[in-house]
């Protein structure tokens, strides 16, 4: 049986509920297969890229990630384009990236299964303006619904959604000047989001489709909606019928660049920045390891 040097991250605030329960939970099920088992926490914004370069000059080969997108955004920024493995224990908000790739949500064991049992994929990273995204890129109403979200008392679903509902009242949709490759078009939109996978997180498909390891971006367009369309596109982004709506168009391609009259919030992989007038994206093609449910 071949052994692992493990190095297992905690972010203590992601998502909600306890994780004092987890690094027993985890020692017990890793140790039989391990040649090294660390378990540390994140300390905050930046902590885990350190983490991560004591981890190559430790020579770990495995990095499992214990929280939500961001907190894996953090990890893998470091690991594509590297042979490292990442395992995932999703324990964030909405957990896109595990939804996606088909690992357990609630369910450590399972997830810590998958880890054992050593099934990797390649996955694609997508590049914006220099950092590093995996799941999703946003302008617009989403990046503006995340950073709202982050300046919330709370954390969940509910909280989400209060912050999705409190944005539309008063967003107001821009234009934008879009290159996929060589298409360049120009829209009106309420958000344009670039997909590695097919959701934003707790099972909202934006992207129906959209596949990790394609080399490709879906990119998303959903041009203004009134009143009761904004309820039917809710609708459908929980039922993965959102290419159904008629104001939605959607581009496949490797190279992106938005531009917009101002700088302004973003949102990549469900975390809040700012980015510039310009916005140039690309795909480093299978470039992360990831460790998934064998087919």
């Amino acid at each position: 049986m071949d052994k692992h040097r493990y190095l297992v991250v905690i972010n203590p605030i992601s998502g909600v509920g306890s994780k004092e329960y987890l690094p027993h939970l985890i020692a017990q099920s890793l140790l039989p297969y391990a040649d090294a088992l660390y378990i540390t926490y994140t300390q905050g914004a930046g902590h885990a890229q350190r983490l991560m370069q004591e981890a190559m000059e430790q020579k770990m080969d495995t990095i499992i990630a214990v929280g939500g997108d961001g907190t894996i955004n953090e990890i893998a920024a470091s690991l594509y384009n590297t042979p490292i493995r990442l395992g995932l224990i999703p324990k964030g908000s909405g957990n896109g990236l595990a939804r996606a790739l088909g690992i357990p949500i609630d369910n450590e064991e399972a997830a810590l299964e998958i880890i054992r049992k050593g099934n990797s994929l390649a996955i694609d990273t997508g590049i914006a303006n220099g950092k590093p995204f995996f799941c999703t890129f946003g302008v617009g109403f989403d990046a503006a619904v995340t950073e709202r979200y982050e300046d919330a008392v709370t954390r969940g679903i509910f909280t989400y959604i209060k912050a999705t509902i409190d944005e539309y009242i008063r967003f107001e949709p821009k234009s934008y000047l879009i290159t996929v490759d060589d298409i360049t078009i120009k829209r009106q939109a309420l958000l344009i989001t670039c997909a590695n996978i097919d959701q934003y997180g707790s099972n909202a498909y934006i992207a129906p489709g959209a596949s990790p390891s394609d080399g490709l971006l879906d990119l998303v367009i959903l041009r203004p909606v009134e009143g009761l369309q904004a309820a039917q596109v809710a609708i459908q982004l929980f039922t993965k019928r959102i290419r159904k709506n008629a104001r939605l168009e959607s581009i496949r391609g490797s190279k992106i660049t938005i531009e917009r009259a101002m700088e302004g919030s973003i949102q990549l992989d469900g975390e809040s920045f700012t980015m510039g007038k310009t916005i140039e994206i690309s795909v480093v093609p299978q470039s992360l390891n990831v460790l998934v449910p064998a087919k």
